[in-house]
C-alpha cells in the first residue's frame, strides 16, 4: 500500500466535511484504489489515537473524531498532516518483484521535507536527489504530444 503524494485534487477537506469549518487541508489524490475513501500521514504521533507509526516519525490514519477536534482547535498545520483520497496497492510480492527488477527509481525520503514542497516542484526535487541529471525529466511533459 502506499499514495501518491504529488497530486492536488483541487479539492479541501472541508468540500468532503463541511462540518470542519477550518479543514483548509487540501486533498491528494492518492491512487486508483478505494477512490471513495480517505486516508491520512501525519507526524502527530500517538497524540492521535490509534495511529500507525509507519517509518520513524510517520503516522498513518488515527482516530479521525479526535483529528477534527484538533483540526477545529487550530492545532494541527498542513506540514503535519497530507491527506489522501484512495491509495496505491499491489499483489503480494508484486512491490518486491517490481523493485528487484528496477521498475522504479528509489532513495530514503524525508518525510518532514517533502511536506513543505509544493507539489508541483516535488517530482523534480525528488528526481534530482536521486541523480541531478534525472531532474530534466521532470520538465517533460505527461502529454507526449505537447513534448
Amino acid at each position: 500500500m502506499g499514495f501518491v503524494v504529488n497530486k492536488p485534487q483541487g479539492l479541501l477537506l472541508k468540500d468532503i466535511f463541511p462540518h470542519l469549518k477550518y479543514g483548509n487541508f487540501p486533498l491528494f489524490e492518492g491512487g486508483p484504489v478505494s477512490p471513495n475513501q480517505l486516508f491520512y500521514t501525519h507526524t502527530l504521533g500517538l497524540k492521535l489515537s490509534d495511529s500507525l507509526e509507519i517509518a520513524k516519525g510517520v503516522y498513518w490514519g488515527g482516530n479521525f473524531f479526535e483529528l477534527s477536534y484538533f483540526i477545529e482547535q487550530g492545532k494541527i498545520s498542513t506540514n503535519q498532516i497530507r491527506f489522501y483520497i484512495g491509495y496505491s496497492g499491489w499483489d503480494k510480492d508484486q512491490l518486491d518483484q517490481e523493485l528487484q527488477n528496477e521498475s522504479w527509481l528509489t532513495h530514503k525520503g524525508d518525510y518532514d521535507a517533502l511536506m513543505k514542497v509544493h507539489p508541483k516542484d516535488m517530482w523534480g526535487n525528488e528526481l534530482g536527489k536521486i541523480n541531478p541529471g534525472y531532474k530534466a525529466f521532470s520538465d517533460f511533459s505527461f502529454d507526449p504530444s505537447l513534448n
